[in-house]
């Protein structure tokens, strides 16, 4: 504005042009920045819009369905299991359930709940399987009142990654600073010392102080970085949009940037090595081979009454195991719902970790009779007696519980799931004042059945990728030490030519683990307040990890050891889940992934969700979460060399010629296309499986490596040089006039600054495409130059408006027009870079005499 009314007041037919272009060049760059910020939100908004992680089952018409939480209505009859976040208010009108209202009240003690209690959406279930009638929904719930009050505070706080760059845009910013004031002072000097000698002040004189401020302004907005957080969110925006596309849904937007930083992936068996498709494949009850019609149907009657699953037309709802029993009961041809009577049901004792089993009790006036399952040789260990063919029960002697367990491990040794299956009666009138293990005291045997979850046909493949990228892939599973030894070796966690006594160093179970690393000690703050947990035993922790590959039959705590013991050491861990006992695990680790059949619970846990519950997506997430790192290196290689070259060039050109060679319309579009559509082109970059050829970039890697020093360098060198012989040396080279030392521009005099400027955007072009390649072991520095539509469109359009801005810019940009010959020189010049690029990988050799390794030890720069 400045310039405008001065240049009207001094020149009123031509004075306002400079004036409007600097207000046209601010007004792109401001729109265009703008207008990515918009697409990013809009990116986003559609992505939320269009993933639904919360599945709930309801009753409607008597038919059981799996719909989304978001189809609620008033009046449906909801099914509640642990690790459910109710998504409505309502009413409990059966079963009993233990529920933490603790983000709700603050109020850290569990609620018991009975019948007709109401529920509060948001609260979380902890224990308990029950039925609740619906009564308020989206906004006229709790929950969803509590969100309109808060929603416009609702911010996602910045990554790691994120605080990094906008500490150093605002260095890179005060380094503009002083540039940008050195150069006015610079060329106001240079004006009043002319002033001085000519003892004369012109209305022109305050014509160049006027410009030197803008220029200096101008520098110090090209000098502030701003595209440097920009290429960050735009490169996770891009991500976590085309993710989607892969079965990966990101929560938490760090999420993206921190998976690509993971060395070790603790992951579930169940669902995400296996297909979770699971079947009942061998089964041994009433110690006989021959089961008749009564047996089975006394076997239905357990298994029906003793899960919470559904079949519903061919659909399977509720727990996979549950499932597969109910499989087996439809291949007996037996009707699970007609053994299921919920009014005689007095009381249920869910599946947890710590006790693996579930137990359903009913009565029958004073009759009450105990349905027991779980972990096969847990379940045995409640018994006292077992069930033979005529119904008859004989004492569960120790070598019998032997001889069953011989048969349990044979099974798990074929990668079976094996439950045991037990039942009892007795006569109480007061049933209701006895405990769980008051119910689970004198159990009858009746038998186990070994179900299968084949392991996936890309397990192997994508787990042995993971290795190959430096990440330690573990498995954590509540199954037995046999039957995870067998999908371990299936799935390549461990080797398959192991022996026995190897094998112990890579399989361990739970209980042994905790043992040995002494389980976790609880770290308080001033306050007396738990602040974070440490490793108990952490050097014998850190000897015990380095080849422990499985912990089997393994609980919360054990999962919690672990990941916390591997942050101790430096890793940054990725831990996957689907149950509520997964959440603490979930929220530990640097990355938690959940799946997409996981509770509520677990996937409020989480910062990614695996929507096809797949290791492969695990895997792709690295991928992805690699590409952003590797997006934000090659905006930073290209960001910082033209910053350089563009600040160097000005303050040379205002100290030796007391001109700038680039004027202020000028410096705004470099400023536009070194931030916003440099930010465009390379931060969309897709990833390749190239990124899983190299290790990951952990918690000690700097930002800026030797390679990238090395590739900013000579493109700076080489840079200033063609610069510096165009300024001083380029009218007498060319046989043209200087633009510097004139009292007024002409399209004649103009030729000079505009040959250079012009060479500057040439040159930066060309490194735009050098710079998709960070290491100096690349060669093809057009591989996979035609998969960015992106790029190579923002480069055709920065190309063509370079090209207008130069033949028809005029006075108005400071530009002349060429000949063929100039613009091909200024090309041709540009080009080079590429030239010197291979150049210095051909020297690369030689870097390790220059460059120590100290830059790969730098500080922390990714931390969660």
């Amino acid at each position: 504005m400045i310039s405008l009314v001065v240049g009207l007041i001094q020149e009123p037919k031509t004075g306002w042009l400079e004036g409007v272009a600097i207000l046209s060049a601010v007004v792109i760059v401001v729109l265009v920045t703008a207008l990515n910020d918009s697409m990013k939100e809009k990116q986003f908004i559609k992505l939320n819009a269009e993933v639904d992680t919360h599945k709930v089952v309801v009753t409607r018409d008597s038919v059981q369905h799996e719909i989304s939480a978001k189809e609620l209505v008033v009046g449906d009859l909801m099914s509640i299991s642990p690790g459910e976040i109710f998504p409505a208010d309502g009413v409990l009108i059966k079963g009993n359930l233990v529920v933490d209202e603790s983000a709700l009240t603050g109020e850290s003690k569990l609620l018991k709940k009975q019948k007709e209690d109401f529920l509060v959406s948001g609260a979380k279930v902890v224990e308990g399987n029950a039925w609740m009638l619906v009564a308020a929904v989206g906004k006229f719930s709790f929950q969803g009142k509590q969100k309109q009050l808060t929603e416009h505070l609702e911010q996602e706080q910045g990554t790691p990654l994120q605080e990094t760059l906008e500490k150093t845009a605002e260095g890179l910013g005060k380094i503009g600073f002083l540039a940008g004031t050195v150069l006015s002072l610079v060329l106001i000097s240079h004006v009043l010392f002319d002033a001085l000698v000519e003892m004369n002040w012109s209305s022109g004189k305050t014509s160049e102080v006027v410009s030197a401020l803008i220029l200096g302004i101008t520098v110090l907005v090209v000098a502030i970085p701003e595209g440097l957080p920009l290429a960050l969110t735009l490169a996770m925006a891009y991500s976590v949009f085309r993710m989607k596309d892969e079965n990966i849904f990101v929560r938490h937007i760090r999420g993206c940037e921190v998976m690509g930083a993971a060395t070790n992936i603790c992951s579930d068996k169940t669902g995400t090595l296996t297909e979770n498709k699971m079947r009942v494949t061998k089964y041994s009850f009433f110690k006989t081979d021959n089961l008749n019609l009564q047996h089975k149907d006394f076997i239905a009657e357990c298994i029906s009454r003793n899960t919470s699953a559904f079949l519903s037309q061919s659909e399977l709802i509720g727990n996979r195991t549950d499932c597969a029993m109910l499989l087996l009961l439809e291949d007996w041809n037996k009707n699970y719902e007609s053994y299921r009577d919920e009014s005689l049901q007095i009381a249920q004792f869910p599946f947890s970790s710590n006790k693996k089993r579930m137990t359903t009790v009913y009565q029958f006036e004073d009759e009450v009779e105990v349905y027991s399952k779980g972990a096969a040789e847990i379940v045995l260990e409640l018994c006292s007696y077992i069930s033979l063919p005529d119904f008859s029960c004989e004492t569960l002697t120790e070598d019998l519980k032997q001889e069953i367990k011989c048969q349990i491990n044979a099974l798990g040794s074929e990668g079976l799931r094996v439950l045991g299956i037990a039942h009892r009666v007795f006569n109480s009138s007061k049933p209701e004042e006895l405990e769980q293990e008051d119910f689970e005291k004198d159990l009858v045997f009746l038998g186990f059945v070994g179900i299968e979850d084949p392991v996936r046909s890309e397990a192997r493949e994508s787990v042995t990728r993971a290795q190959n990228s430096g990440v330690v892939v573990r498995m954590i599973t509540g199954d037995s030490l046999e039957t995870a030894v067998k999908v371990a070796k299936e799935s390549g966690i461990v080797p398959s030519d192991l022996l026995e006594e190897e094998l112990k160093t890579y399989i361990m179970e739970g209980s042994e683990f905790r043992q040995k690393t002494l389980g976790l000690v609880t770290i308080q703050d001033d306050d007396g307040k738990v602040s974070g947990f440490e490793v108990g035993d952490l050097k014998n922790f850190k000897s015990i990890q380095e080849n422990l590959r499985v912990i089997a039959r393994c609980s919360p705590e054990d999962k919690l050891i672990l990941v916390t013991g591997l942050k101790q050491l430096g890793e940054v861990v990725g831990v996957t889940g689907d149950g509520s006992n997964d959440a603490a695990a979930l929220k530990q680790s640097d990355i938690g992934l959940a799946m997409m059949s996981g509770t509520p619970l677990a996937k409020e846990s989480s910062d990614i969700i695996l929507l096809d519950d797949n290791f492969m997506s695990v895997l792709n997430s690295v991928k992805w979460g690699r590409n952003v790192y590797s997006c934000i290196r090659k905006f930073l290689q290209f960001q910082m060399t033209v910053n350089g070259v563009a600040l160097a060039v000005s303050i040379a050109g205002a100290l030796t010629v007391e001109a700038s060679p680039l004027n202020a319309v000028q410096m705004l579009w470099v400023n536009l296309i070194m931030d916003s559509l440099a930010a465009l082109a390379l931060a969309t970059e897709p990833p390749t499986d190239d990124l899983l050829k190299t290790k990951p970039h952990g918690r000690n890697e700097p930002i800026i490596n030797s390679d990238m020093c090395v590739t900013m360098l000579s493109q700076a060198v080489y840079q200033l040089a063609v610069l510096m012989v165009l300024l001083y040396f380029g009218p007498t080279m060319l046989q043209i006039e200087q633009s510097y030392d004139q009292t007024t521009w002409t399209e004649s005099n103009g030729k000079h600054f505009t040959i250079l400027f012009h060479t500057f955007v040439m040159l930066q072009l060309f490194n735009e495409v050098n710079c998709r390649k960070l290491s100096l072991k690349e060669w093809n520095l057009f591989k996979g130059f035609f998969d960015n539509w992106m790029f190579l469109t923002i480069l055709v359009v920065t190309l063509v408006i370079q090209l207008l801005l130069v033949q028809f810019g005029g006075k108005a940009v400071g530009c002349s027009p060429l000949s063929f010959e100039e613009h091909f020189l200024c090309v041709g010049l540009g080009s080079v870079t590429l030239l010197v690029a291979l150049l210095v990988r051909a020297l690369a050799p030689l870097k390790a005499k220059y460059f120590s390794n100290s830059l790969e030890e730098a500080p922390l720069l990714v931390t969660n």
